[in-house]
Parts: structure tokens; C-alpha cells; sequence
């Protein structure tokens, strides 16, 4: 299970951050490429004209999921940017806010290595530094009201690509992990069900009828426990297959189901409902089952298949074993089946 979380968490979020963290330095490139375009910045247009061919194509790379060649080239291709563009336009012009997303953005790649992850950070906050301690004024000078609508992009631009991302990654673990709970669910009713029935199994089974045992004589109730058997079932399978006798069990199933108590598929063709009623009509509840039984009928090969079950019933005041009461159960069950099937048999 813990495998195939991690591969589905894996996939979806490459997936996600890959895909969208593209569209977003696909626009931020675009948007740069028309500013410099305006302002007759040719170097940085050509420049930024690149980004978005390079982003274009890479499109292709995370289809593939080539994500090595995603962040190798996101890598030098944000550093480069911001590099040239603060040497052109001067620090004030805050391209080098380019460097720290990109230094906080390398930890959203996915399939980087954590050595590849501090080598690309460490590179990054160095050519950082560098461009601080040596570059102020740029190559080229912009209008004042310029380069502050300039600046003010680069940094909202760079604060929206952190946001992005981090809700890119919140968004691919919640998913993920909705998923794993939904699993999870399946898991615990696949692990407490009978696959043919839909009932309790037998371990569980076990576990809530002990539990409602327990219950029920600390709160001074009268409980029963009726263990049903199919009458001539072996029948069934040998005449009709054993498809047909698939066919009877979830049927006889179908019907017990509807007890107000719990349902458990004991075995085979064996079924053990636990009962609780202050009124102690236990024998009647067991025979209204039978009848229902009885009075179903299963098409089946162009026949009609008539199905009836034998019960053993076992009534308690106090507290006992479900071992105990089982064996009681089962003894008049042997009974009934002895005496002619198609009962209920107790005390």
C-alpha cells in the first residue's frame, strides 16, 4: 500500500507542478517579451523571446515526463534571465527576485535528488550574492516611472510563482490523500466482508457478535444467537454447477441481511445472526427468516430453484462465550437437520 501511495502521489504531483508551473514562466516570459518589446529593450525581447520558445517547447518535456530535462533547462534559463537582465536594467529593476523563487521553487521539482536540490540552491543564492556585491546602476537607463512599474512586476510576478506553486503542491496532496482515505475505507470493508455475500466474515463477525454479547449483558438485554444452514446445498452444486450454488448463497444472503441485528457469513453454506430483543421473540424473528427463505425462489437454467435453511437457536439472559453459544446453536441446528430440515429448532 505505502508503494502505491507514493507512486500515486508521485505521478500526480510531477503531474500538476510540471504542467502549471510551465503555464506560469510561459506567461510571466510572454508578458516580459511584450514590456521589452514596448520599451525597445532589444536584448532583453530576444531574451525573453527565447524563454518563451524554450517554455513552449518543454511542454513536450513534461508530456514525456522528461522532468531531468525540465529542471536542468528551467534552471539555466531563469538563472541566465536574471542574470542578464540585472546587469542590463541595474539591481534596482528587482530581476534578481527571479534567483530566490527559484531558489524556493527547486524544492517543488519532482525526480531531483536532494544533492541535485542543494547544489541548484547553494548556485543560486551564490550568483545572488555576486550580482548584489557587483551590480547597481545597469547598461541601460529606463524613465523613473518605468523601472518602478517594472520593478513592482518583477516582484509580484516572483510572489505569484510562490504561490502558485505552493498551491500546486497543497492541491496534489490533498488530492492524494482524499484518495488514500478512500482507499483505506475500501480496504477496511473488503477486510470485514464476505466477497461473495456482502455479509460480515467470519473473523469480524466474530469480533462484532463478541462485542454485541458483551453489550447486551451489561445493559441487562436478552441476546440470541441463530446459526442457519442451507438445506441440501450440495445438491445445488453437483446438479447445476457450482455457479448455481454461488447464485443460492447470495440470495439466502439477501434476505438475512435485512435482520435487525448482525449478519454473518459463518462458513460455507452456513449462516450466524446475532439477536437482541427486550421481548424475547426470538423464535419468531428466526421463523419469519425461514419463511422469507422459503418463499424466494431462485430462477436459474430456465428452472425454478426452491431454497429452504434449518436454525439453531440459542436464547441467553447473561453473559456467555459466542464459543458457548455457537456450540449450542450448532447442536440444535443437528437437530433440526435430523428431524426433517426447513426449521428452527431450540429450546
Amino acid at each position: 500500500m505505502g508503494t502505491t501511495y507514493e507512486s500515486r502521489r508521485g505521478t500526480l504531483y510531477n503531474e500538476r507542478i510540471t504542467f502549471y508551473g510551465n503555464v506560469i514562466a510561459w506567461l510571466v516570459h510572454f508578458l516580459l517579451c511584450l514590456i521589452f518589446w514596448r520599451l525597445d529593450v532589444t536584448s532583453l525581447f530576444l531574451s525573453n523571446a527565447l524563454s518563451v520558445t524554450y517554455y513552449t517547447v518543454s511542454f513536450y518535456f513534461v508530456h514525456k515526463r522528461w522532468y531531468g530535462i525540465f529542471f536542468a533547462g528551467l534552471f539555466i534559463e531563469v538563472i541566465y534571465n536574471a542574470i542578464i537582465s540585472t546587469i542590463i536594467l541595474g539591481w534596482g529593476i528587482n530581476m534578481h527576485y527571479f534567483i530566490l523563487m527559484m531558489a524556493y521553487g527547486v524544492f517543488f521539482i519532482p525526480s531531483v535528488t536532494r544533492g541535485q536540490r542543494t547544489l541548484a540552491t547553494v548556485l543560486a543564492l551564490l550568483i545572488y550574492s555576486l550580482l548584489f556585491i557587483n551590480v547597481s546602476d545597469g547598461i541601460e537607463t529606463l524613465p523613473e516611472q518605468v523601472e518602478q512599474a517594472l520593478g513592482l512586476f518583477c516582484i509580484l510576478s516572483t510572489v505569484m510563482m510562490i504561490v502558485g506553486l505552493s498551491f500546486i503542491f497543497e492541491s496534489a496532496v490533498v488530492k492524494v490523500t482524499d484518495e488514500l482515505e478512500l482507499s483505506n475505507e475500501r480496504l477496511q470493508i473488503l477486510a470485514s466482508t464476505d466477497g461473495l455475500t456482502g455479509l460480515l466474515n467470519r473473523k469480524v463477525g466474530h469480533e462484532r457478535i463478541s462485542e454485541a454479547i458483551d453489550q447486551a449483558a451489561r445493559d441487562g438485554v436478552p441476546y440470541a444467537l441463530a446459526l442457519g444452514d442451507i438445506d441440501r446445498f450440495k445438491s445445488f452444486n453437483e446438479t447445476y454447477g457450482h455457479d448455481c450454488g454461488d447464485r443460492v448463497i447470495q440470495q439466502v444472503a439477501t434476505t438475512l441481511s435485512d435482520v435487525d441485528g448482525i449478519a454473518v457469513r459463518w462458513g460455507g453454506e452456513e449462516f450466524l445472526l446475532f439477536l437482541s430483543d427486550p421481548a424475547c421473540d426470538f423464535y419468531g424473528t428466526t421463523e419469519r427468516l425461514r419463511r422469507q427463505v422459503e418463499e424466494t425462489h431462485l430462477d436459474y437454467a430456465g428452472e425454478r430453484l426452491h431454497v429452504t435453511m434449518t436454525f439453531g437457536l440459542a436464547i441467553r439472559t447473561d453473559h456467555d462465550t459466542i464459543e458457548e453459544i455457537v456450540k449450542e446453536a450448532d447442536d440444535y441446528l443437528r437437530e433440526g437437520k435430523q428431524n426433517g430440515k426447513n426449521q428452527v429448532r431450540s429450546t
